[in-house]
């Protein structure tokens, strides 16, 4: 195997150079801290992450070396809070007039540095656990849930239908 010089990843002052599915929003959420605790603000309106309001919110949890996908929405977007645990987010463009269609993305998230995330509608995910603790996620979606005809479309961890390899690490469903 020949020997690979890594690409740049970050600016000098630290930005992360993360290539993204167009449309895609990532927002750092800053933790402040002292004697008491801490305090994180998850969304704001103000902060211009997606045009639509808050309407619903929910949280959900991945266990330690368990995974969640494929899955695509149709009519929202999601709006991820990462709050705790370190987490593997796994993207796939499936919008013919997106200017990243057909490309796979990967975004590793972590309690060490909190980001709210906005995946747009067309964009299959998938979550993995890559810790020893569950992984934390609040959902802002678009839409509140529709119970009786929810707008989640599903594929297996391991699907031929899209041109991504997980791995074997990637576990659950």
């Amino acid at each position: 195997m020949p020997i690979v010089r890594d690409g740049q990843t970050v600016t000098p002052d630290g930005r992360q150079l993360t290539d993204l599915p167009e449309g895609t929003v990532v927002r750092d959420l800053v933790t402040h801290a002292d004697e008491r605790g801490t305090v994180c603000e998850l969304y704001d309106l103000r902060w211009d992450v997606s045009p639509d309001e808050l309407v619903f919110a929910y949280l959900f949890t991945i266990r330690p070396g368990m995974a969640k996908g494929w899955g695509i929405h149709r009519e929202h977007e999601d709006r991820y809070a990462f709050l705790s645990g370190e987490a593997e987010l796994a993207l796939y463009d499936e919008r013919e007039d997106s200017t990243t269609a057909g490309r796979e993305f990967r975004v590793v998230l972590s309690e060490h540095h909190r980001r709210l995330i906005t995946i747009p509608r067309g964009v299959w995910h998938a979550e993995r656990n890559l810790g020893r603790t569950d992984v934390q996620v609040v959902n802002f979606p678009t839409i509140p849930y529709d119970h009786a005809n929810p707008d989640k479309y599903r594929l297996p961890l391991d699907t031929g239908e899209l041109p991504v390899r997980l791995g074997p690490d990637w576990r659950g469903w």
